[in-house]
């Protein structure tokens, strides 16, 4: 296998896991929201485009945008821009267009990697605070959309119950991938090298 090909295949296997990590976060912030906030959980994802949510609707997000993301780290941060947002407007066409036929989905993958695109433009543990923050930001803006006045205790708790441990997550799996990536492909081939 030539580097290439490690890189791509490092970059679905963490699409995969991360997929299944967001799985498991939806899962919980479906339940705190019907527990604790007493709010329809079915009614707020179905909103966002996410009822019975396949992880390979997920993995194809994680896929693409990280591998943008990684390959124009290189360059300056005009160019990361650039290059995160345009790939980030085109697969969420692409998805609503030929793959989904689900807009709100569409929107959802469109303001996370909008998010996920200006997170990468930090370094260390302030990527971890933006990824935070542009989740909070991406969650109320996603039910804002959906005619929720956050104004009210119950979708103000629902915002940030879904920015905290789902929107937030999906947007520093993104942005972390690269690194991540990078790093277990240095440890393959330090492996390999030791034979």
């Amino acid at each position: 296998m030539t580097k290439a090909e490690k890189s791509i295949a490092l970059f679905l296997a963490a699409s995969v896991a991360g997929a299944l990590a967001l799985v498991a976060c939806q899962v919980l912030a479906g339940g705190v929201l019907a527990k604790v906030l007493d709010v329809q959980d079915a009614d707020v994802w179905a909103g966002l485009g996410l009822t019975r949510f396949g992880v390979f609707k997920l993995g194809l997000f994680l896929a693409v945008l990280p591998i943008v993301l990684d390959a124009a780290g290189a360059e300056s941060g005009l160019r990361r821009l650039q290059a995160g947002l345009l790939t980030t407007a085109l697969f969420a066409w692409a998805a609503t267009s030929f793959v989904f036929q689900d807009r709100e989905l569409a929107a959802t993958y469109a303001l996370l990697g909008v998010a996920a695109t200006f997170a990468s433009a930090f370094e260390g543990w302030r990527r971890w605070a933006a990824s935070a923050a542009l989740g909070l930001v991406v969650a109320a803006t996603l039910l804002a959309t959906q005619g929720q006045s956050l104004a009210a205790g119950k979708n103000f708790g629902a915002a940030i119950v879904l920015g905290l441990a789902f929107c937030g997550p999906a947007i520093a799996a993104v942005v972390f991938a690269p690194a991540a990536v990078a790093a277990a492909l240095d440890t393959v081939e330090t492996r390999l090298a030791r034979g």
